[in-house]
């Protein structure tokens, strides 16, 4: 093995290290930045990149979508479009045994039309369907770990936070990326029903048959006024953005504003408009020296040729493409006890993207993948980030949401063996639609 590929697997290897004993994110991989540009480079490269990198990468108007996505997502819970989903959808399944759970699962799923942060979708989940579902008897463990589990929906749905960011550091099509990853979407929130139903069938005590009485199709139709500003914003935002009729930038702007205009008109506070502005910037602030980091990290990791040396290594014991593929999903699952999603794919990014490309996989089969797995590793105990989140917001202790999200995270389990072996499931809305730029 080749010195500098040593270089980069100690590297990689320590960075681990550091963020397990508790260094923050940015300073790991900075620190190993600089020791590894000094081994590979020397003094006077360590120091071109460490003073024009961060400058170059601050100012690329490619990482404003960033900041206005994530606006988008807090807009989203600020302004009643996840309320609004919510009660549609529990029209629509209230006579079906476990029908708030679906309505739960069905509204995570609309609301990440709008939203794509699983983060947001747990908070506005955890306000809106957790009363009601306590209140019709359901079990609060596996009412917990509906709403935890059913957040992965909203990192698949676009406009998806963690797609973007996954496409901002590969330079993938933010447009078909987006639409990608509709299909897996769809088939797992039809698998979390069944889990749903098969709850009802054995444990009809925790998950209640229909509850509801008197709601006709009347009541359903007039539901569907409540989807309106998640259809308008879906076709206009993600419909622009991947027939290139506009940057995804451009798109997360206008629909930024359409959500400002939303929620003035129902009646939202400019207060709380200005709040929720301001925890995005913040939000902003505390995540772009990671990714400031995180590229530079890239850059050290293409310098050390470990993704190259590793393909090889590959190629030279035969390894079949799907052990290689088990092997990050666990690495993943790993991750996910400590560390969010942002974190997982900006620090696994170069080194596991062209792994998976190199034994086979379609780029954007791994783009869907690596972000559902990332976001299903956050329900994994000891320090499920997920869990924690959500924990918080109800204000109980961790043990009893892990307690109820095992049937939901084995289907979502189910779902990651599945998306490398039918890859079709991602890529035939795109390849159906065509386009796809941006």
């Amino acid at each position: 093995m080749a010195t500098q590929t040593i270089v980069g697997f100690a590297g990689f290897a320590v960075m681990l290290i550091m963020i397990l004993s508790g260094v923050p994110i940015f300073i790991s991989m900075l620190s190993v930045c600089f020791v590894g540009f000094m081994l590979l480079g020397g003094w006077t490269f360590t120091l071109t990149q460490f003073m024009q990198a961060p400058f170059n990468i601050a100012a690329s108007y490619s990482f404003a979508v960033l900041p206005l996505f994530m606006l988008l997502g807090v807009l989203a819970g600020e302004t009643g479009v996840g309320e609004g989903a919510y009660n549609s959808m529990e029209k629509w399944t209230a006579k079906m045994p476990g029908g708030l759970m679906m309505a739960t699962v069905a509204g995570n799923a609309l609301f990440g039309a709008v939203s794509g942060m699983s983060t947001a979708a747990n908070m506005v989940f955890c306000k809106i369907a957790m009363p009601e579902l306590v209140k019709h008897g359901y079990d609060k463990s596996l009412s917990m770990g509906c709403i935890t589990a059913s957040g992965a929906l909203d990192s698949l749905i676009p406009p998806s936070m963690p797609i973007i960011i996954f496409c901002v550091l590969t330079n993938y099509s933010i447009g078909r990326s987006l639409v990608a990853g509709i299909g897996p979407a769809l088939l797992l929130m039809v698998l979390l029903w069944c889990v749903i139903f098969v709850l009802h069938k054995v444990w009809p005590q925790k998950v209640p048959g229909a509850a509801a009485v008197g709601i006709t199709w009347m009541d359903r139709l007039r539901s569907l006024k409540l989807l309106l500003p998640v259809a308008v914003f879906f076709v206009l935002i993600i419909g622009g953005t991947y027939w290139g009729w506009f940057s995804a930038t451009v798109g997360g702007a206008i629909g930024s504003m359409i959500l400002i205009i939303y929620g003035l008109f129902r009646g939202v506070s400019l207060k709380y408009m200005i709040k929720a502005t301001w925890e995005a910037c913040v939000m902003n602030a505390g995540f772009f020296p990671i990714i400031i980091a995180g590229t530079m990290f890239s850059r050290f990791i293409a310098l050390s040729r470990l993704p190259d040396h590793l393909a090889d290594w590959i190629t030279t014991v035969n390894l079949p493409p799907y052990a290689v593929f088990l092997v990050v999903l666990i690495f993943y699952v790993f991750c996910g006890m400590i560390m969010d999603i942002a974190s997982i794919l900006i620090i696994t990014i170069p080194v596991v993207v062209p792994l998976l490309v190199s034994v086979g996989y379609d780029p954007y089969v791994i783009v869907i993948f690596l972000v559902f797995v990332g976001e299903m590793a956050g329900l994994t105990p000891p320090i499920g980030m997920n869990v924690f989140a959500v924990a918080n917001a109800l204000r109980v202790d961790p043990g009893v949401i892990f307690k109820g999200i095992w049937p939901f995270f084995i289907v979502e389990f189910i779902v990651a063996l599945i998306l490398p072996v039918v890859p079709q499931i991602t890529t035939w809305i795109p390849d159906i639609l065509g386009g796809g730029g941006g």
